[in-house]
């Protein structure tokens, strides 16, 4: 008899204490979350009761015995290695004689993706033989998700000379280095490093090992601190192909007692989506957890984009990271393609040089001075187009759909990128295109896009702080215009579509500072008078969202150099870490991140001792090392400085909103023009402006579902046991057995507990009387046995 699928959780809730706690407490997948588990293993351990006989385990896959790959192992855990996964949902369960324990389904994804980034954006050629240099060679890719035949495993140790030589078992030891970890173990500097492909790219990842001994995944023996530092690089390509990795042997990252290790998937400039970035982490990370063990806490390292994506993969997948180095900080990768879209609109306006064609060129007179320019910038008036024009080569490959710049793949013959007449159902080289996975296509097969400028009133500060004349205001909003989906100027200006924006906010792409409270971060301001692409402002507008969603910024810290000598940014996010994972308290993560935090571990101006020394003052206020930030075009035209809204609501054009200035009857006419619904006003939310949810998945489509919270094991259910126990009594000895269990499924199903409990012990009795007799001995103690332990689980008393 079949039982309906809603019958186990409520046989759970029904489950004593005493049940619970004695036996087999429950499974850990401890390689990933369960559900997104990738390459066919998993590394899991089941949690025994004390006294309880780990011999009597026994451990299945979808059915099949693999007891064997399990032991009580020197961590003193029971722990396997389980390999074999099918792709899709696999059954695991640990159980004991009577038939308790656990199960859990762990749901296995191909080794070349996609976990949860949704279907894979195509052409995409694949480069495996092109790894070489001072990483290994792959050889050719055996398969369509670009993977090599196998990992290539190297040993390397460091030597007297300070060169990485391969080791082998004869190397003499006197050659090589000893270090010391940070747990105070001095060990020869032996690393293992490995290559390999995940995800259609190409991972390295090197920790500290001594050969001499196990290298598994619960090994006591071994020098690693179980720590993790993961690089991220920066730029921004749209590419279509598998890009490849460099050497990640950080020698004294290593000599500590760090792996470390990166995709190259997690270089922007390879591939410039956040949502592969974090899948290719998660998928290093499961490799690290099943060839070395669970890794103790993750910490990311990178400058721009490389900072782009440690933001936005912490909020948008918590727990990946656990602390954030981040220089040349921007919030999030979104609001850089508004910015590149902001400095096309804008050269095009100005007509400056060194735009793509149709976006600049042939001059401004109202604006043909860098000053000028300035004050609808906002930039550093030191050199005010500077940003716009350092930034104009990455427009190309975000936001220009027939670009061949920034979007590599294979040989264009026969072409597969789009072209409005030669191939208009091409692939499209537009960052959104490139994340169609996250915001879908309309029926031309063109991802929308959550860019908008209606309502935007550009150099609006300046005209009101009587800077801008009015002629010059009314001009360039007159005229500025936006963008069409291909990327060509049009007159009208851009309006953002309604779902791209809502799947941008829903889903994490723009950060709101809500995953900033679970990570650790110490942003280093290397760059304080920049006056190109990387504008400090960055690091206080994300702390205005980090106040404005948390109400604090407790766990971030800027570092500003202004010439004197700045701390290790590594040594101080490892202190603090180490204290985080070593509170054993009961305390909600931000709380002991907070209160961790080491006391010289501040906001803090680094001046030269000749200027005055560290100031608390990020400014370096009254000192010769003083210095200030500049704004954004956005900010001119009025955004909060969260700079998050990225379409306005909007009111109606108002000349009570512009005191002291009185428009002509013309200028006047050309605003009702530029503005005909209306103008920003940023006293309201944005449009479609919600906080984030955290952990989506793709894989049902574009726009995303949240996973929910992480699988966990659950007990057997009552209802598979006692079907169990109708097959083992058989129809050998008549129906009367599998009858009464039916009975007692019967009455769970009815939530009668009582009655299920009577049933059962009429069963158990009626095995009792034919013990000797229809039933073996040896039958009828175990269908006893069995019996009462299922009494236990369901809740029927003595």
């Amino acid at each position: 008899m079949r039982i309906s699928r809603w019958l186990a959780p409520l046989v759970v809730a029904l489950v004593p204490a005493a049940v619970l706690a004695a036996g087999i407490q429950g499974i850990d997948v401890l390689s990933n979350r369960a559900d997104l588990i990738s390459g066919g293993d998993a590394l899991v351990a089941a949690r025994l009761a004390p006294g309880t006989d780990a011999a009597a385990v026994r451990v299945t896959l979808n059915g099949s015995d693999i007891t064997s790959s399990f032991a009580v192992r020197e961590n003193g855990q029971y722990q396997g290695l389980v390999t074999g996964l099918a792709e899709g949902d696999n059954l695991l369960r640990a159980r004991l004689p009577d038939g308790s324990g656990h199960e859990i389904t762990i749901k296995n994804h191909s080794i070349g993706g996609p976990v949860f980034s949704g279907e894979q954006i195509q052409p995409w050629l694949c480069r495996t033989q092109l790894q070489t240099g001072t990483t290994p060679a792959l050889g050719a890719s055996v398969d369509e998700k670009c993977n090599a035949a196998a990992p290539i495993v190297e040993l390397f140790y460091r030597s007297t000379g300070n060169q990485w030589v391969a080791y082998t078992p004869t190397t003499l030891p006197e050659l090589i280095q000893p270090t010391t970890t940070d747990e105070g173990k001095t060990v020869p500097f032996i690393i293992q490093r490995v290559t390999g492909t995940a995800n259609r790219g190409i991972y390295q990842i090197a920790v500290l090992v001594d050969p001499s001994k196990p290298i598994e995944p619960w090994s006591t023996g071994q020098p690693w601190n179980r720590k993790y530092v993961n690089t991220f690089g920066g730029a921004c390509s749209v590419n279509y192909q598998q890009p490849t990795v460099g050497d990640v042997r950080n020698v004294a990252r290593l000599g500590l007692g760090f792996a470390v290790g990166t995709s190259s998937l997690n270089t922007y400039g390879n591939s410039c989506s956040d949502v592969i970035s974090a899948e290719a982490l998660m998928m290093t990370k499961e490799i690290i957890t099943e060839r070395w063990g669970p890794i103790r806490y993750t910490i990311g390292d990178g400058g721009s984009a490389g900072t782009m994506q440690q933001h936005m993969i912490s909020g948008a997948y918590p727990g990946m990271l656990n602390g954030l180095m981040t220089s040349l900080l921007y919030e999030d990768h979104w609001f850089q393609v508004v910015d590149s879209f902001d400095c096309l609109v804008l050269s095009r306006y100005f007509g400056l040089g060194g735009a793509p064609a149709g976006w600049g060129g042939g001059g401004n007179a109202l604006f043909n001075t860098p000053a000028l320019r300035q004050l609808v910038y906002g930039t550093n008036p030191s050199n005010p187009d500077a940003k716009c024009s350092q930034k104009i080569g990455f427009t190309v490959a975000e936001l220009i759909a027939n670009s061949a710049s920034g979007c590599s793949g294979p040989p264009n013959t026969p072409p597969w990128r789009w072209d409005p007449v030669t191939n208009p159902n091409g692939t499209r080289c537009t960052i959104q295109d490139y994340m169609k996975y996250v915001f879908g296509v309309g029926p031309d097969n063109k991802a929308p896009r959550p860019i908008d400028n209606v309502g935007l009133q550009y150099g609006l500060a300046s005209l009101l702080n009587g800077t801008l004349t009015q002629d010059r205001f009314v001009d360039v909003n007159w005229r500025i215009g936006g963008m069409d989906i291909d990327g060509v100027w049009q007159p009208q200006r851009t309006a953002a579509d309604l779902g791209a924006l809502t799947a941008l906010y829903r889903t994490g792409r723009i950060t709101d500072g809500s995953g900033a409270a679970y990570v650790a971060e110490i942003d280093a301001r290397t760059n304080p008078t920049d006056v190109g692409f990387h504008p400090p402002f960055h690091s206080w507008s994300w702390r205005a969202r980090i106040d404005r969603t948390l109400g604090n910024h407790d766990n971030n810290v800027i570092w500003v150099s202004r010439g004197g000598a700045v701390p290790s940014q590594f040594d101080a996010m490892r202190t603090w870490l180490d204290t985080v994972y070593s509170d054993p308290s009961a305390d909600p993560l931000p709380a002991k991140i907070a209160r961790s935090k080491p006391a010289d571990v501040r906001d803090t101006c680094y001046a030269s001792d000749a200027q005055g020394g560290p100031q608390e003052d990020l400014f370096c206020t009254g000192t010769p090392a003083q210095w200030q930030y500049y704004g954004h075009m956005r900010m001119v035209a009025g955004m909060p400085f969260t700079l998050d809204a990225f379409k306005c609501q909007l009111k109606p054009l108002d000349p009570a909103d512009y005191p002291g200035i009185s428009f002509t009857t013309e200028e006047w006419a050309k605003l009702q023009e530029a503005f005909p619904t209306g103008v920003c006003d940023f006293s309201k939310p944005a449009v479609a402006q919600q906080r984030s949810l955290p952990w989506v998945s793709f894989a049902g489509g574009p726009g995303g579902q949240p996973l929910g919270d992480m699988p966990q094991s659950a007990l057997v259910p009552a209802s598979t046991r006692l079907t169990e126990q109708a097959e083992l009594v058989g129809d050998a000895v008549g129906g009367s057995y599998a009858n009464q269990l039916a009975a007692v499924q019967a009455y769970l199903a009815q939530g009668d507990i009582a009655s299920a409990c009577g049933a059962l012990r009429a069963y158990g009795n009626h095995v009792r009387a034919q013990s000797g007799k229809k039933l073996s001995a040896a039958l009828a103690s175990e269908l006893q046995r069995n019996a009462t332990s299922i009494g236990q689980q369901i809740g029927c008393t003595a």
